[in-house]
Protein backbone atom coordinates (compact mmCIF):
# COMPACT_ATOMS: atom_id res chain seq x y z
CA UNK A 1 0.00 0.00 0.00
CA UNK A 2 0.83 3.83 -1.01
CA UNK A 3 2.74 5.63 2.19
CA UNK A 4 0.31 8.27 3.22
CA UNK A 5 1.08 11.17 5.78
CA UNK A 6 -1.83 13.09 6.89
CA UNK A 7 -0.03 14.63 9.62
CA UNK A 8 3.15 15.61 8.08
CA UNK A 9 3.04 18.97 6.56
CA UNK A 10 7.00 19.76 5.64
CA UNK A 11 7.69 18.84 1.99
CA UNK A 12 11.27 17.55 2.55
CA UNK A 13 10.13 15.36 5.23
CA UNK A 14 7.45 14.07 3.45
CA UNK A 15 9.75 13.37 0.33
CA UNK A 16 12.51 11.98 2.09
CA UNK A 17 10.34 9.56 4.32
CA UNK A 18 8.91 7.91 0.71
CA UNK A 19 5.42 8.77 1.39
CA UNK A 20 2.67 9.83 -1.56
CA UNK A 21 3.03 13.19 -2.71
CA UNK A 22 0.60 13.94 -5.03
CA UNK A 23 2.67 16.37 -7.53
CA UNK A 24 1.44 20.17 -7.42
CA UNK A 25 4.56 21.71 -8.51
CA UNK A 26 3.51 23.07 -12.19
CA UNK A 27 0.92 25.32 -10.80
CA UNK A 28 3.32 26.18 -7.96
CA UNK A 29 5.88 26.85 -10.50
CA UNK A 30 3.06 29.32 -12.36
CA UNK A 31 3.29 31.32 -9.17
CA UNK A 32 7.28 30.92 -8.68
CA UNK A 33 8.34 31.82 -11.97
CA UNK A 34 7.27 35.56 -12.04
CA UNK A 35 5.30 35.08 -15.24
CA UNK A 36 1.89 36.37 -13.54
CA UNK A 37 4.00 38.96 -11.01
CA UNK A 38 5.63 38.13 -7.43
CA UNK A 39 3.17 38.38 -4.55
CA UNK A 40 0.24 36.39 -4.54
CA UNK A 41 -2.19 35.50 -1.63
CA UNK A 42 -4.82 32.25 -1.79
CA UNK A 43 -6.85 31.17 1.03
CA UNK A 44 -8.14 27.64 1.85
CA UNK A 45 -10.22 25.89 4.13
CA UNK A 46 -8.14 23.83 6.95
CA UNK A 47 -6.87 20.20 6.10
CA UNK A 48 -6.15 21.04 2.36
CA UNK A 49 -2.52 21.55 2.59
CA UNK A 50 -1.35 24.85 2.73
CA UNK A 51 1.28 24.52 4.82
CA UNK A 52 2.50 21.72 2.99
CA UNK A 53 3.24 24.32 -0.19
CA UNK A 54 4.14 27.03 2.02
CA UNK A 55 7.01 24.32 2.79
CA UNK A 56 7.32 23.28 -1.12
CA UNK A 57 7.97 27.00 -2.40
CA UNK A 58 10.89 27.46 0.27
CA UNK A 59 12.55 24.26 -0.54
CA UNK A 60 12.38 25.34 -4.18
CA UNK A 61 13.62 28.98 -3.76
CA UNK A 62 16.17 27.39 -1.53
CA UNK A 63 17.41 25.30 -4.44
CA UNK A 64 16.48 21.66 -2.87
CA UNK A 65 17.01 20.30 -6.20
CA UNK A 66 17.04 16.73 -4.82
CA UNK A 67 13.79 16.60 -2.94
CA UNK A 68 12.24 17.58 -6.68
CA UNK A 69 13.39 14.86 -8.66
CA UNK A 70 10.59 13.20 -11.02
CA UNK A 71 7.74 16.49 -10.31
CA UNK A 72 6.79 18.72 -12.85
CA UNK A 73 9.08 21.65 -11.64
CA UNK A 74 12.31 19.72 -11.78
CA UNK A 75 13.07 20.41 -15.87
CA UNK A 76 11.58 24.28 -15.71
CA UNK A 77 13.65 25.60 -12.42
CA UNK A 78 16.68 27.40 -12.66
CA UNK A 79 18.54 25.44 -9.75
CA UNK A 80 21.36 27.59 -10.16
CA UNK A 81 20.15 30.46 -8.48
CA UNK A 82 19.08 30.00 -4.35
CA UNK A 83 17.49 32.71 -2.35
CA UNK A 84 17.07 33.10 1.56
CA UNK A 85 13.60 32.66 2.74
CA UNK A 86 11.70 34.76 5.59
CA UNK A 87 9.10 32.13 6.46
CA UNK A 88 6.58 33.08 9.20
CA UNK A 89 4.46 30.01 10.53
CA UNK A 90 1.60 32.21 12.57
CA UNK A 91 -0.73 29.70 13.13
CA UNK A 92 0.90 29.04 16.40
CA UNK A 93 -0.17 32.90 17.49
CA UNK A 94 -3.46 32.35 19.39
CA UNK A 95 -3.51 34.78 22.09
CA UNK A 96 -6.88 36.90 23.33
CA UNK A 97 -4.62 39.99 23.76
CA UNK A 98 -2.81 42.39 20.99
CA UNK A 99 -0.48 42.83 23.89
CA UNK A 100 0.44 38.92 24.08
CA UNK A 101 0.16 38.38 20.28
CA UNK A 102 3.46 41.13 20.08
CA UNK A 103 5.71 40.17 22.81
CA UNK A 104 5.14 36.64 21.29
CA UNK A 105 5.83 37.98 17.86
CA UNK A 106 8.99 39.93 18.75
CA UNK A 107 10.02 36.29 19.96
CA UNK A 108 9.53 34.59 17.44
CA UNK A 109 11.66 37.46 15.20
CA UNK A 110 14.24 37.00 17.71
CA UNK A 111 14.58 33.41 17.33
CA UNK A 112 14.51 33.76 13.51
CA UNK A 113 17.40 36.29 13.30
CA UNK A 114 19.46 34.37 15.72
CA UNK A 115 19.01 31.21 13.40
CA UNK A 116 20.21 33.23 10.09
CA UNK A 117 23.14 35.12 12.09
CA UNK A 118 20.84 38.45 12.30
CA UNK A 119 19.66 40.54 15.53
CA UNK A 120 16.60 43.27 16.18
CA UNK A 121 16.24 45.54 17.90
CA UNK A 122 13.27 44.53 20.25
CA UNK A 123 12.59 47.75 21.24
CA UNK A 124 11.70 49.01 18.04
CA UNK A 125 7.90 48.51 16.64
CA UNK A 126 6.95 45.23 15.48
CA UNK A 127 6.23 46.36 11.85
CA UNK A 128 10.27 48.32 11.90
CA UNK A 129 10.97 44.72 13.58
CA UNK A 130 9.29 43.09 10.33
CA UNK A 131 10.53 45.40 7.73
CA UNK A 132 14.18 45.83 8.68
CA UNK A 133 14.21 41.77 8.52
CA UNK A 134 13.19 41.78 5.25
CA UNK A 135 15.82 44.06 4.42
CA UNK A 136 18.59 41.83 6.20
CA UNK A 137 17.53 38.82 5.11
CA UNK A 138 17.74 40.37 1.33
CA UNK A 139 21.02 41.41 2.07
CA UNK A 140 22.42 38.17 2.34
CA UNK A 141 21.10 37.46 -1.02
CA UNK A 142 24.06 37.93 -4.33
CA UNK A 143 20.90 39.88 -5.63
CA UNK A 144 19.62 42.24 -2.72
CA UNK A 145 16.26 40.28 -2.74
CA UNK A 146 14.03 37.25 -0.01
CA UNK A 147 11.85 35.02 -0.51
CA UNK A 148 8.41 36.20 2.17
CA UNK A 149 6.25 33.49 2.93
CA UNK A 150 3.29 33.88 5.20
CA UNK A 151 1.61 30.74 6.57
CA UNK A 152 -1.94 30.76 8.43
CA UNK A 153 -1.45 34.51 8.24
CA UNK A 154 -5.62 35.10 9.78
CA UNK A 155 -4.91 32.08 12.36
CA UNK A 156 -4.71 35.13 15.31
CA UNK A 157 -7.40 37.12 14.14
CA UNK A 158 -9.68 34.46 13.73
CA UNK A 159 -9.69 33.57 17.52
CA UNK A 160 -10.92 37.40 18.40
CA UNK A 161 -13.67 37.24 15.78
CA UNK A 162 -17.50 38.01 17.85
CA UNK A 163 -14.93 39.39 20.78
CA UNK A 164 -14.39 42.70 21.38
CA UNK A 165 -10.79 42.80 20.50
CA UNK A 166 -11.28 41.98 17.09
CA UNK A 167 -11.09 45.51 16.25
CA UNK A 168 -7.88 45.55 17.89
CA UNK A 169 -6.66 42.66 16.34
CA UNK A 170 -7.29 44.46 13.00
CA UNK A 171 -5.80 47.63 13.46
CA UNK A 172 -2.34 45.33 14.66
CA UNK A 173 -2.47 43.42 11.78
CA UNK A 174 -3.19 46.29 8.97
CA UNK A 175 0.36 47.97 9.11
CA UNK A 176 1.95 44.75 10.19
CA UNK A 177 0.96 42.92 7.06
CA UNK A 178 1.56 46.01 5.01
CA UNK A 179 5.37 46.06 5.44
CA UNK A 180 4.71 43.35 2.10
CA UNK A 181 4.03 45.51 -0.08
CA UNK A 182 6.02 48.47 0.21
CA UNK A 183 8.94 46.37 0.92
CA UNK A 184 8.25 44.83 -2.38
CA UNK A 185 11.60 45.92 -4.08
CA UNK A 186 13.69 43.68 -1.71
CA UNK A 187 11.30 40.56 -2.22
CA UNK A 188 11.88 37.80 -5.41
CA UNK A 189 8.46 36.44 -4.40
CA UNK A 190 6.07 36.53 -1.47
CA UNK A 191 3.27 34.55 -0.96
CA UNK A 192 0.52 34.66 2.01
CA UNK A 193 -1.98 31.84 2.98
CA UNK A 194 -5.06 31.69 5.44
CA UNK A 195 -8.30 30.50 5.46
CA UNK A 196 -10.10 33.33 5.31
CA UNK A 197 -9.77 36.65 2.52
CA UNK A 198 -10.27 40.09 4.92
CA UNK A 199 -12.21 43.08 2.97
CA UNK A 200 -9.33 45.24 1.24
CA UNK A 201 -10.73 48.50 3.70
CA UNK A 202 -9.80 46.30 6.53
CA UNK A 203 -6.59 44.37 6.82
CA UNK A 204 -5.68 44.15 2.88
CA UNK A 205 -6.29 47.97 3.22
CA UNK A 206 -2.06 48.24 3.03
CA UNK A 207 -1.88 45.23 1.19
CA UNK A 208 -3.90 45.82 -1.75
CA UNK A 209 -1.61 45.00 -4.72
CA UNK A 210 -1.36 41.32 -3.76
CA UNK A 211 -2.32 38.50 -6.91
CA UNK A 212 -5.05 36.76 -4.80
CA UNK A 213 -6.04 33.90 -6.80
CA UNK A 214 -8.23 32.80 -4.37
CA UNK A 215 -10.87 32.13 -7.14
CA UNK A 216 -8.72 31.62 -9.81
CA UNK A 217 -8.88 28.73 -12.32
CA UNK A 218 -5.33 28.76 -12.15
CA UNK A 219 -4.89 27.91 -8.41
CA UNK A 220 -8.20 25.68 -8.29
CA UNK A 221 -7.19 22.43 -7.87
CA UNK A 222 -3.88 23.53 -6.55
CA UNK A 223 -5.45 22.27 -3.53
CA UNK A 224 -6.99 19.21 -3.05
CA UNK A 225 -6.86 16.03 -5.04
CA UNK A 226 -8.86 16.04 -8.30
CA UNK A 227 -10.56 12.23 -9.54
CA UNK A 228 -7.85 11.32 -11.87
CA UNK A 229 -4.72 12.29 -9.32
CA UNK A 230 -6.79 9.96 -6.35
CA UNK A 231 -6.87 6.99 -9.29
CA UNK A 232 -3.50 7.70 -10.06
CA UNK A 233 -1.48 7.72 -7.25
CA UNK A 234 -3.27 6.21 -4.27
CA UNK A 235 -4.83 2.99 -6.56
CA UNK A 236 -3.67 0.59 -3.82
CA UNK A 237 -5.43 2.45 -1.23
CA UNK A 238 -9.19 2.76 -2.95
CA UNK A 239 -8.44 -1.20 -3.11
CA UNK A 240 -7.85 -1.63 0.08
CA UNK A 241 -10.51 0.21 1.18
CA UNK A 242 -13.02 -1.58 -1.05
CA UNK A 243 -11.31 -5.11 0.10
CA UNK A 244 -12.09 -4.24 3.46
CA UNK A 245 -15.70 -2.94 3.09
CA UNK A 246 -16.71 -5.80 0.81
CA UNK A 247 -17.14 -3.30 -2.60
CA UNK A 248 -15.75 -3.25 -5.95
CA UNK A 249 -13.06 -0.51 -6.38
CA UNK A 250 -15.24 1.53 -8.71
CA UNK A 251 -17.96 1.38 -5.60
CA UNK A 252 -15.18 2.42 -3.36
CA UNK A 253 -14.27 5.22 -5.40
CA UNK A 254 -18.01 6.43 -5.56
CA UNK A 255 -17.97 6.62 -1.72
CA UNK A 256 -14.87 8.01 -1.59
CA UNK A 257 -16.89 10.95 -3.79
CA UNK A 258 -20.21 11.03 -1.47
CA UNK A 259 -17.92 11.40 1.66
CA UNK A 260 -14.59 13.80 0.88
CA UNK A 261 -15.49 15.60 -2.28
CA UNK A 262 -16.86 18.12 -4.12
CA UNK A 263 -15.19 21.03 -3.49
CA UNK A 264 -15.04 23.53 -5.84
CA UNK A 265 -12.84 26.53 -5.43
CA UNK A 266 -14.13 28.39 -9.21
CA UNK A 267 -17.11 28.07 -10.79
CA UNK A 268 -15.71 26.14 -13.97
CA UNK A 269 -13.25 24.14 -12.11
CA UNK A 270 -13.37 20.45 -11.32
CA UNK A 271 -13.98 19.06 -7.53
CA UNK A 272 -11.15 18.27 -5.25
CA UNK A 273 -11.00 16.12 -2.49
CA UNK A 274 -10.45 16.67 0.95
CA UNK A 275 -6.68 15.47 1.33
CA UNK A 276 -6.17 15.09 4.73
CA UNK A 277 -10.10 13.18 5.10
CA UNK A 278 -9.02 10.60 2.15
CA UNK A 279 -5.81 9.97 4.01
CA UNK A 280 -7.67 9.19 6.72
CA UNK A 281 -9.87 6.64 4.88
CA UNK A 282 -7.28 5.12 3.35
CA UNK A 283 -5.67 4.60 6.68
CA UNK A 284 -8.51 3.34 8.51
CA UNK A 285 -10.39 1.68 5.82
CA UNK A 286 -13.30 3.12 6.77
CA UNK A 287 -15.60 5.54 5.56
CA UNK A 288 -15.62 8.10 8.56
CA UNK A 289 -16.39 11.85 9.66
CA UNK A 290 -12.75 12.76 9.85
CA UNK A 291 -13.82 16.48 9.61
CA UNK A 292 -15.37 16.28 13.14
CA UNK A 293 -12.40 15.34 15.04
CA UNK A 294 -11.22 19.28 14.81
CA UNK A 295 -14.36 21.01 16.43
CA UNK A 296 -16.80 23.27 14.33
CA UNK A 297 -15.31 26.93 15.06
CA UNK A 298 -17.58 28.35 18.40
CA UNK A 299 -17.89 31.54 16.27
CA UNK A 300 -19.96 30.07 13.36
CA UNK A 301 -21.91 28.59 15.82
CA UNK A 302 -22.45 31.74 17.79
CA UNK A 303 -23.57 33.67 14.94
CA UNK A 304 -25.93 31.03 13.39
CA UNK A 305 -27.95 30.47 16.47
CA UNK A 306 -29.11 34.74 15.83
CA UNK A 307 -29.41 34.09 12.56
CA UNK A 308 -30.35 30.62 11.22
CA UNK A 309 -29.52 29.77 7.44
CA UNK A 310 -31.50 27.21 5.19
CA UNK A 311 -27.89 25.12 4.57
CA UNK A 312 -30.23 23.56 1.98
CA UNK A 313 -30.87 26.66 -0.45
CA UNK A 314 -27.85 29.32 0.01
CA UNK A 315 -27.55 31.73 -3.02
CA UNK A 316 -25.08 34.47 -2.50
CA UNK A 317 -23.49 37.33 -5.12
CA UNK A 318 -20.00 37.19 -5.99
CA UNK A 319 -19.00 40.79 -3.90
CA UNK A 320 -20.11 38.81 -0.81
CA UNK A 321 -18.19 35.75 -1.23
CA UNK A 322 -15.11 37.22 -1.57
CA UNK A 323 -14.50 38.99 1.24
CA UNK A 324 -15.92 40.27 4.68
CA UNK A 325 -15.12 42.66 7.75
CA UNK A 326 -13.74 41.50 10.63
CA UNK A 327 -16.20 43.55 13.09
CA UNK A 328 -19.55 42.31 11.29
CA UNK A 329 -18.17 38.73 9.70
CA UNK A 330 -20.78 37.42 6.77
CA UNK A 331 -21.83 34.38 8.22
CA UNK A 332 -22.28 32.91 4.43
CA UNK A 333 -18.98 34.16 3.63
CA UNK A 334 -17.19 32.69 6.49
CA UNK A 335 -19.17 29.40 6.00
CA UNK A 336 -17.81 29.25 2.46
CA UNK A 337 -13.94 30.12 2.57
CA UNK A 338 -14.13 27.96 6.22
CA UNK A 339 -14.98 24.82 3.92
CA UNK A 340 -18.42 23.90 5.07
CA UNK A 341 -19.63 25.14 1.87
CA UNK A 342 -18.84 25.14 -1.38
CA UNK A 343 -19.85 26.47 -4.96
CA UNK A 344 -22.47 23.80 -6.69
CA UNK A 345 -23.31 26.44 -9.38
CA UNK A 346 -23.18 30.22 -10.84
CA UNK A 347 -25.33 31.83 -12.54
CA UNK A 348 -24.37 35.52 -14.16
CA UNK A 349 -27.04 38.18 -14.16
CA UNK A 350 -26.10 41.57 -15.73
CA UNK A 351 -22.87 42.77 -14.08
CA UNK A 352 -23.35 40.31 -11.12
CA UNK A 353 -22.24 36.39 -10.25
CA UNK A 354 -24.70 34.69 -8.06
CA UNK A 355 -23.11 31.55 -6.42
CA UNK A 356 -25.42 28.52 -5.28
CA UNK A 357 -23.36 27.22 -2.42
CA UNK A 358 -24.17 23.91 -0.43
CA UNK A 359 -22.35 21.31 1.68
CA UNK A 360 -19.53 19.90 -0.68
CA UNK A 361 -20.39 16.26 0.92
CA UNK A 362 -21.44 14.05 3.45
CA UNK A 363 -18.85 14.21 5.72
CA UNK A 364 -19.16 17.56 6.03
CA UNK A 365 -22.89 18.29 6.27
CA UNK A 366 -23.00 15.29 8.68
CA UNK A 367 -20.11 16.92 11.06
CA UNK A 368 -21.57 20.19 11.03
CA UNK A 369 -25.30 19.67 11.37
CA UNK A 370 -24.12 17.48 14.42
CA UNK A 371 -22.90 20.27 15.98
CA UNK A 372 -25.14 22.86 14.78
CA UNK A 373 -28.38 20.91 16.01
CA UNK A 374 -27.74 20.70 20.00
CA UNK A 375 -27.32 24.79 19.83
CA UNK A 376 -30.28 25.40 17.72
CA UNK A 377 -32.64 23.61 20.13
CA UNK A 378 -30.69 24.05 22.99
CA UNK A 379 -30.29 20.28 23.95
CA UNK A 380 -26.93 18.71 25.12
CA UNK A 381 -25.05 16.81 22.73
CA UNK A 382 -25.61 13.79 23.61
CA UNK A 383 -28.53 13.99 24.22
CA UNK A 384 -29.34 15.11 20.83
CA UNK A 385 -27.34 12.78 19.56
CA UNK A 386 -29.61 10.52 21.11
CA UNK A 387 -33.06 11.99 20.00
CA UNK A 388 -31.29 12.24 16.13
CA UNK A 389 -31.35 8.34 16.09
CA UNK A 390 -34.37 7.91 17.39
CA UNK A 391 -36.24 9.91 14.85
CA UNK A 392 -33.38 8.95 12.10
CA UNK A 393 -34.96 5.07 13.00
CA UNK A 394 -38.69 6.31 13.12
CA UNK A 395 -38.51 8.27 9.85
CA UNK A 396 -36.80 4.82 7.63
CA UNK A 397 -39.65 2.47 9.05
CA UNK A 398 -41.92 4.63 8.14
CA UNK A 399 -43.87 5.20 11.66
CA UNK A 400 -44.44 8.81 11.21
CA UNK A 401 -46.20 9.47 14.21
CA UNK A 402 -43.06 8.71 16.56
CA UNK A 403 -40.80 10.54 14.02
CA UNK A 404 -42.92 13.56 14.69
CA UNK A 405 -42.80 12.81 18.66
CA UNK A 406 -39.38 12.67 18.37
CA UNK A 407 -39.48 15.94 16.30
CA UNK A 408 -41.04 18.14 18.89
CA UNK A 409 -38.57 17.03 21.20
CA UNK A 410 -35.80 18.76 20.05
CA UNK A 411 -38.45 21.97 19.74
CA UNK A 412 -39.65 21.20 23.19
CA UNK A 413 -36.89 23.93 24.69
CA UNK A 414 -35.91 25.78 22.40
CA UNK A 415 -33.68 28.83 24.08
CA UNK A 416 -35.29 32.65 23.65
CA UNK A 417 -32.13 33.65 22.52
CA UNK A 418 -31.99 31.34 19.03
CA UNK A 419 -32.38 33.89 16.68
CA UNK A 420 -33.78 37.49 16.63
CA UNK A 421 -36.41 36.96 14.10
CA UNK A 422 -38.77 35.03 13.37
CA UNK A 423 -40.41 33.53 10.09
CA UNK A 424 -40.82 30.57 8.23
CA UNK A 425 -37.56 30.27 6.59
CA UNK A 426 -35.90 30.15 10.29
CA UNK A 427 -37.58 27.04 11.64
CA UNK A 428 -37.46 25.68 8.26
CA UNK A 429 -33.33 26.07 8.43
CA UNK A 430 -33.81 24.32 12.01
CA UNK A 431 -35.72 21.42 10.83
CA UNK A 432 -33.49 20.93 7.87
CA UNK A 433 -30.76 21.11 9.85
CA UNK A 434 -32.22 18.22 12.65
CA UNK A 435 -33.14 16.27 9.33
CA UNK A 436 -29.72 16.46 7.76
CA UNK A 437 -27.97 15.49 11.16
CA UNK A 438 -30.11 12.06 10.74
CA UNK A 439 -28.13 11.35 7.86
CA UNK A 440 -31.06 12.30 5.09
CA UNK A 441 -31.24 13.36 2.02
CA UNK A 442 -32.75 16.71 2.20
CA UNK A 443 -33.90 19.05 -0.30
CA UNK A 444 -35.11 22.84 0.29
CA UNK A 445 -37.58 25.13 -1.80
CA UNK A 446 -37.70 22.50 -4.58
CA UNK A 447 -39.15 23.65 -7.55
CA UNK A 448 -42.78 22.40 -9.23
CA UNK A 449 -44.19 23.61 -12.60
CA UNK A 450 -46.75 25.61 -10.38
CA UNK A 451 -44.83 26.75 -7.00
CA UNK A 452 -41.95 25.75 -4.26
CA UNK A 453 -42.13 22.72 -1.93
CA UNK A 454 -40.66 23.99 1.36
CA UNK A 455 -38.43 19.96 1.80
CA UNK A 456 -38.67 17.23 0.58
CA UNK A 457 -36.80 14.56 2.30
CA UNK A 458 -35.61 10.97 0.11
CA UNK A 459 -35.05 7.87 1.66
CA UNK A 460 -34.82 4.69 0.25
CA UNK A 461 -37.92 3.65 0.20
CA UNK A 462 -40.15 7.08 1.17
CA UNK A 463 -40.22 10.74 -0.30
CA UNK A 464 -41.99 12.71 2.68
CA UNK A 465 -42.74 16.03 1.56
CA UNK A 466 -42.88 18.69 4.32
CA UNK A 467 -44.37 22.01 4.26
CA UNK A 468 -44.25 24.90 7.13
CA UNK A 469 -46.64 27.21 8.53
CA UNK A 470 -45.97 29.54 11.46
CA UNK A 471 -48.70 30.65 13.61
CA UNK A 472 -51.10 29.39 10.59
CA UNK A 473 -53.22 25.98 11.16
CA UNK A 474 -51.47 22.94 9.74
CA UNK A 475 -54.58 23.01 7.13
CA UNK A 476 -53.60 25.54 5.71
CA UNK A 477 -49.81 23.38 4.36
CA UNK A 478 -51.98 20.40 3.59
CA UNK A 479 -54.09 22.27 1.63
CA UNK A 480 -51.35 24.12 -0.25
CA UNK A 481 -49.52 20.63 -1.11
CA UNK A 482 -52.53 18.97 -2.57
CA UNK A 483 -53.79 22.00 -4.30
CA UNK A 484 -50.56 22.25 -6.26
CA UNK A 485 -50.32 18.45 -6.51
CA UNK A 486 -46.96 18.56 -5.03
CA UNK A 487 -46.91 14.45 -4.87
CA UNK A 488 -47.55 14.65 -8.44
CA UNK A 489 -43.68 15.14 -9.26
CA UNK A 490 -43.20 11.63 -7.47
CA UNK A 491 -45.87 9.80 -8.81
CA UNK A 492 -43.42 7.66 -10.89
CA UNK A 493 -40.36 7.16 -8.38
CA UNK A 494 -41.39 4.06 -7.07
CA UNK A 495 -41.67 5.21 -3.65
CA UNK A 496 -44.33 6.05 -0.95
CA UNK A 497 -44.91 9.63 -0.92
CA UNK A 498 -46.16 11.44 2.23
CA UNK A 499 -47.25 14.48 2.68
CA UNK A 500 -46.62 16.56 6.06
CA UNK A 501 -48.19 19.80 7.02
CA UNK A 502 -46.61 21.15 10.13
CA UNK A 503 -47.55 24.58 12.07
CA UNK A 504 -45.15 26.56 14.46
CA UNK A 505 -46.04 28.90 17.01
CA UNK A 506 -43.95 31.71 17.38
CA UNK A 507 -45.21 32.72 21.07
CA UNK A 508 -44.13 28.79 22.41
CA UNK A 509 -41.43 28.65 19.90
CA UNK A 510 -42.60 24.71 18.98
CA UNK A 511 -44.72 22.56 16.82
CA UNK A 512 -48.22 22.84 17.96
CA UNK A 513 -50.11 21.14 14.66
CA UNK A 514 -49.13 18.47 12.34
CA UNK A 515 -51.38 16.96 9.23
CA UNK A 516 -49.94 13.67 7.89
CA UNK A 517 -51.58 12.21 4.57
CA UNK A 518 -50.07 9.70 2.72
CA UNK A 519 -50.60 9.86 -1.16
CA UNK A 520 -51.83 7.30 -3.26
CA UNK A 521 -52.10 7.93 -7.10
CA UNK A 522 -53.04 4.17 -8.37
CA UNK A 523 -56.23 4.54 -6.18
CA UNK A 524 -56.81 8.03 -5.50
CA UNK A 525 -57.37 7.73 -1.99
CA UNK A 526 -55.39 8.89 0.96
CA UNK A 527 -54.33 7.74 4.51
CA UNK A 528 -55.04 11.03 6.43
CA UNK A 529 -54.05 11.57 10.28
CA UNK A 530 -53.33 14.98 12.16
CA UNK A 531 -52.90 15.82 16.00
CA UNK A 532 -53.07 19.23 17.58
CA UNK A 533 -51.02 19.53 21.33
CA UNK A 534 -52.13 22.68 23.10
CA UNK A 535 -50.07 23.24 26.51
Amino acid sequence: MEKIATDIYTFAELRNGGFTYVDKTDALYAMASGEFGKQFFIARPRRFGKSLAVSTLRALFEGRRELFRGLAVEPKWDWSKKWPVLHLDMGTMQYDKVEELEIALKSYFRSMAVDMGLSINEGDTLPNIFRNLIRDVAATSPDGKCVVLIDEYDKPLLKALNTPEVTKFRDFFKPFYGVVKYEEPKQRFAFITGVSKFSKVSIFSDLNNLNDWTMDARAATLFGYTHDEVKKCFPRGIHEVAWANGMTDEDAFSEILKWYDGYRFEENAVPVINPVSLGQCFQKRKFSNYWSKTAVPTFLIDILKRHPLNFASVDVTDDRLEAYEPENPDITTLLYQTGYLTIKSAQRLNDTVVYELCFPNREVANSFTARLVPAYVGMDALFAESATFEAARALYAHDVPRFLKALRAFFANIPYDLTDRQNEQTWQAIVYAVLRAMCATVNAEVRTNDGRMDMVVDLPNDIYIVEFKLDRPAAEAMEQMKGKDYAGKYALSGKRVTLVGISFSSGKRTIVEELVEEFHKQTDTSKTGGCTHEE
